[in-house]
């Protein structure tokens, strides 16, 4: 069998994706926040009102996981829940100022991460990396 774990493509990313998730939970955590809810309340205050199904997608998460993380994120005082004018069955979900104030602390943290994660790059490798993850990502979306 000629299969070599270390230069498999999924292995690598799976393995990055990791130790990156790790190492980002540790800088945020003084903020009593984890990477999943981060981006959560980060697409709200982006984009107040989504919905929890347009939330889910923006963040590839699923809605149980979803609803779960908005449950905790409402008793932190991060997001709020509010029925839709038009149609009640509808729930938006909103930031409250103290997600707003997060967001203006955790940014810069996010993108100094960024930062180090390309470290030593090039500007054209960084942009070369994303968008080969990008079609990295399309292939997969298209198998489904």
């Amino acid at each position: 069998m000629q299969f070599d774990m270390n230069l498999s493509l999924g292995f690598i990313l799976n393995r990055t994706s990791i130790q990156s998730k790790a190492l980002f939970s540790q800088k945020i955590k003084e903020f009593d926040i984890s990477p999943e809810q981060w981006s959560l309340v980060f697409r709200v205050v982006e984009s107040e009102g989504l919905t929890q199904k347009e939330l889910s997608d923006s963040t590839y998460k699923d809605q149980a996981n979803t609803t779960r993380s908005i449950d905790r994120l409402e008793k932190k005082d991060l997001l709020r829940r509010v029925h839709n004018h038009n149609d009640r069955r509808i729930i938006n979900i909103y930031p409250t100022k103290k997600a707003i104030d997060l967001v203006n602390m955790i940014v810069p943290i996010s993108s100094e991460f960024n930062n180090l994660l390309t470290k030593n790059f090039t500007i054209e490798e960084k942009e070369e990396l994303i968008k080969l993850l990008n079609r990295v990502y399309e292939n997969l979306q298209k198998e489904e």
